[in-house]
């Protein structure tokens, strides 16, 4: 692992700031998980991170909430654009991994 190991982390890191102020802690420490194992060089991370994308309630349906008073939504400003970014940085994560992914189990051919 090199150069887009370390995007990664990269993009980790501001996904996981970003949902751990925003109401997805939950995938804040699963993403700091992942981004310890490679910052380890240990493989592993990618495979963790790649679990938390696909199936019911996985990180792919994460929305940031727009908050609520007595239950009816507040419209919190830029709401839109929080989650366009979350969802940007979480396809990016997902792509760089998988690149990843390929080139290793190239490899070991």
């Amino acid at each position: 692992m090199g150069p887009k190991r370390q995007e990664l982390i990269e993009v980790l890191a501001k996904l996981a700031d970003l949902l751990d102020i925003n109401g997805g802690q939950h995938w804040s420490a699963w993403l700091l998980r992942a981004k310890a194992r490679l910052e380890n060089a240990d493989y592993s991370g990618i495979e963790y991170l790649l679990q938390a994308y696909g199936g019911m309630g996985s990180f792919n349906d994460f929305v940031a909430p727009q908050g609520a008073i007595e239950g009816q939504p507040t419209g919190k400003p830029g709401y839109v654009e929080l989650n366009d970014e979350i969802d940007a940085l979480r396809t990016k994560a997902w792509e760089i991994a998988t690149g990843i992914k390929r080139n290793h189990e190239v490899q070991r051919i």
